[in-house]
């Protein structure tokens, strides 16, 4: 019995030793929804699916992949004809190369973590606080939007970081191509626009 007690309590300790705080884990991203075809690196993904490294996220046409990421309480839903970057580091960065995605975090959850990291596109970084909005990237133009659902975004130009402007909910901000060199002060748009836009990428 002296030796079952020992060995047991051997491996208790060797695995409270090793295991690791949670807090210190990096985050992961489950896949919540697929429709179409949508890849990881180039692996096709599918509903349940963990996503627990960096990599290129892509949609093809007619397609939407949905993924929440519990340790920071967000929820990323990415769009037709889209590609984006995931880095699950301290950085918190993704970066939209091309198309759509909507992000949504909910405010109590950003104040208490800091903030919830920055989303890139070619020219911009926006600091993502407790929000709900819609970005879209066309690279061919050097375009880069924003549309405000909910809570608030510093907007950044990447070319001039003295060029930032705080988006707010119910606001449109734009840069490059048809918008500009620089960011101008956002745009306030009619409830039946927001409301147009609430219904291209549904929220995870």
């Amino acid at each position: 019995m002296n030796w079952l007690l020992t060995a047991l309590f051997s491996a208790f300790f060797t695995a409270s030793t090793f295991a690791q705080d949670p807090a210190t884990l990096p985050p992961t991203a489950l896949v919540h929804k697929v429709i179409g075809t949508a890849t990881i690196d180039g692996v096709a993904l599918k509903t349940g699916d963990l996503i627990e490294k960096p990599g290129v996220l892509e949609t093809k046409e007619k397609s939407l992949i949905q993924i929440k990421i519990a340790k920071w309480n967000n929820s990323i839903s990415i769009g037709p004809n889209s590609k984006m970057t995931l880095n699950f580091s301290n950085e918190k960065k993704y970066t939209l190369d091309q198309g759509t995605c909507r992000w949504k975090t909910a405010l109590k959850d950003a104040i208490k973590d800091g903030g919830k990291g920055k989303i890139y596109t070619k020219n911009v970084a926006m600091g993502v606080r407790g929000t709900d909005f819609l970005v879209k990237s066309f690279p061919l133009f050097g375009e880069t939007e924003i549309i405000m659902l909910d809570g608030e975004v510093q907007m950044e130009n990447l070319e001039d970081p003295t060029n930032t402007v705080l988006v707010k909910k119910g606001q449109w901000g734009g840069l490059g191509g048809r918008y500009g060199k620089k960011i101008n002060p956002p745009l306030d748009l009619p409830q039946a626009v927001l409301d147009t836009f609430e219904k291209t990428i549904e929220a995870p």
